[in-house]
């Protein structure tokens, strides 16, 4: 066995600070800020934001970072929860490695940087730190933690917010170890929750448990040397079939893990195992009309994991239609897009979405891709007329925003202007806020000021 993988992913933690990053990782930090921060501005005015910030309101004693850059201050753990949730909310943020890293990691940034007066290049630091632990932690189990209804972000994320936290509260190795081993008995969260404001809040929980736990190291609290890895740790206990490798050394100083992963980049407000659909759909859509009130029968065919998390087979609500095939599919071929305006309450109960969501029959393979092993060889889609005649959609391997393919500079900053937008924001501010992302890591503490308390918005 690894020595502890618990000091392994503290001392790198330490030893990311000082060090210089490759360029890769810096440009996937500065794509995570800036895709969090566009999903953060769409969810700014969802009903979970507000409630979160109504249970916060009256904790606003300790006044340490704002919230929503320029909303409301509080402790740096509430206003990291009160961001992840936002970031989270309407499920547009990215993902990598089946969790969604930035969420969970540019909030707990956002919050300590300002507690911590802190540079963009340190911001970068704490993000690279975070992916790194977080990444190497899911890739020891090889069994589909969806498949057992685990979340996990909601399983993971505390711990790689608690490697951010530390390395911008400066926490020396043993203290960040501590915070990585309280953090895991923050672990939890069902896909039974999905569907709900719950699932925004596993990102935002994961965040406060992580910053609050490396306040609590700072202040001295210890945890178990071994709790990630040991014989009745974190990742033994969870593992479904007791596969996990908890033998290999973690690979961390050389960045391989953001390298090669780096993020999946949502083009749809929709759960990443719909988006290859989509896309088939609308691509489809580009050279061809498909009379909607003909078809009798449509069938999107993915892999049995992908299918696994989207249980809501007739959505009647927003939050349940983003984890849905039959949805996906739907409002694709009647819209011809998939957008926020699609997702809302009316929306979604329009009858004619509805009466086609009825129509669809997903159907499930084995058949996986080897090099993304949860999705299938491809997916598409096969439209069945009430004649009997079949067409089938093209084949689409990865999906628009998939690290394998980029979205354009002018797709992402469309995308952020359309998030701003989404949370009330007019193009102008959003797009200096836009534009000052791309300076990172090169920001003073001074950016990070006029970032987080809303100085964008005059």
């Amino acid at each position: 066995m690894a020595a502890s993988l618990t000091r392994a992913y503290a001392h790198f933690v330490a030893q990311n600070r000082s060090g210089p990053l490759p360029a890769v990782a810096v440009e996937v930090a500065r794509l995570g800020f800036t895709d969090a921060v566009a999903a953060l501005l769409a969810g700014s005015r969802e009903p979970v934001t507000r409630v979160a910030g109504k249970a916060v309101a009256a904790r606003h004693a300790v006044q340490e970072s704002r919230a929503l850059l320029g909303g409301p201050a509080s402790s740096a753990d509430l206003t990291a929860m009160i961001d992840a949730c936002a970031a989270h909310a309407l499920d547009i943020d990215d993902y990598a490695f089946a969790n969604h890293p930035s969420a969970v990691l540019v909030p707990v940034a956002l919050a300590c940087g300002q507690a911590a007066r802190a540079d963009g290049a340190a911001l970068v630091s704490a993000y690279v730190a975070g992916y790194e632990v977080w990444a190497d932690l899911m890739s020891r189990e090889p069994d589909h933690l969806h498949s057992r209804g685990w979340h996990p972000t909601a399983l993971f994320g505390a711990i790689g917010a608690a490697a951010s936290a530390a390395s911008l509260l400066g926490l020396g190795e043993d203290e960040t170890r501590n915070a990585l081993g309280l953090a895991a008995s923050h672990a939890g969260g069902t896909m039974g929750n999905f569907g709900s404001m719950a699932k925004a809040y596993h990102a935002g929980k994961a965040a406060q448990a992580g910053v609050f736990c490396a306040l609590l190291a700072q202040a001295g609290m210890t945890a178990t040397v071994d709790v990630i890895e040991g014989e009745r740790g974190l990742l033994r206990t969870l593992s479904p079939q007791g596969r996990v490798d908890v033998q290999s050394e973690p690979e961390l100083g050389a960045y391989r893990r953001i390298a090669n992963l780096r993020l999946n980049i949502k083009k749809y407000p929709t759960v990443g195992a719909s988006q290859r659909i989509i896309d088939s759909v609308l691509e489809y859509l580009q050279d061809h009309t498909v009379d909607i009130e003909a078809l009798a029968r449509i069938e999107p065919r993915v892999s049995e994991k992908h299918a696994a998390v989207m249980p809501f087979h007739s959505p009647s609500k927003p939050e349940e239609a983003k984890f849905s095939l039959e949805y996906a599919t739907a409002c694709a071929l009647l819209h011809g897009r998939v957008g926020l305006a699609e997702l809302s309450t009316a929306a979604v109960a329009d009858p004619r979405l509805q009466s086609l969501i009825q129509r669809v029959q997903v159907v499930t393979t084995t058949d996986y891709d080897p090099d993304y092993p949860v999705a299938a060889r491809f997916d598409q889609v096969t439209l069945v007329d009430v004649e009997g005649r079949s067409v089938v959609t093209p084949p689409v391997k990865r999906a628009s925003g998939h690290a394998d393919r980029p979205l354009t500079a002018r797709q992402l900053r469309d995308k952020f202007l359309d998030c701003a937008a989404y949370g009330g924001i007019n193009d102008a501010p959003a797009s200096g806020l836009f534009d000052r992302l791309q300076a990172l890591p090169g920001w003073s503490f001074a950016d990070l000021a006029w970032v987080t308390s809303g100085g964008w918005r005059e």
